[in-house]
């Protein structure tokens, strides 16, 4: 009777982990790095939204403007996306009863790389105040 010998067990078992590791990692590395820039995308989605709606509401106040707007959105756009706010424009418009803030733009990709960008978009309406 063959008893198989209890070292050579070890050994193929702990290179059976280290090809396991080996294929798992990059996947693993790669679903990471996806949640991350899904994660970083909605921040500044969100960032773009807050910026817009923030700066219609100072542009319909009594004594607002939309170009305090415009300066609200952009300083809240800075404020929160850094270096990428300059990728963003903005614009407003005075519609009459209303007034609206825009924001338009694109934000790198830290997985393929800063070549391929994201879009951005916003854009908030709000009634004026009485005056």
């Amino acid at each position: 009777m063959d008893i198989p010998r209890l070292g050579s067990t070890c050994r193929r078992q702990s290179g059976q982990g280290l090809v396991e590791l080996a294929v798992a990692l990059p996947v693993l590395l790669l679903a990471a790095l996806a949640i991350l820039q899904f994660a970083l995308y909605v921040h500044a989605q969100d960032v773009v939204t807050t910026a817009c709606a923030e700066g219609a509401i100072v542009a319909s106040t009594a004594n607002g403007s939309v170009a305090n707007g415009m300066a609200t959105a952009r300083s809240l756009l800075a404020a929160g996306l850094g270096n990428t706010a300059g990728a963003v424009t903005v614009r407003g418009t005075d519609g009459g009863p209303t007034v609206a803030v825009e924001a338009t733009g694109d934000v790198p990709m830290l997985v393929l790389g800063p070549a391929v960008r994201l879009p951005l978009h916003a854009r908030s309406v709000m009634l004026k105040e009485e005056r």
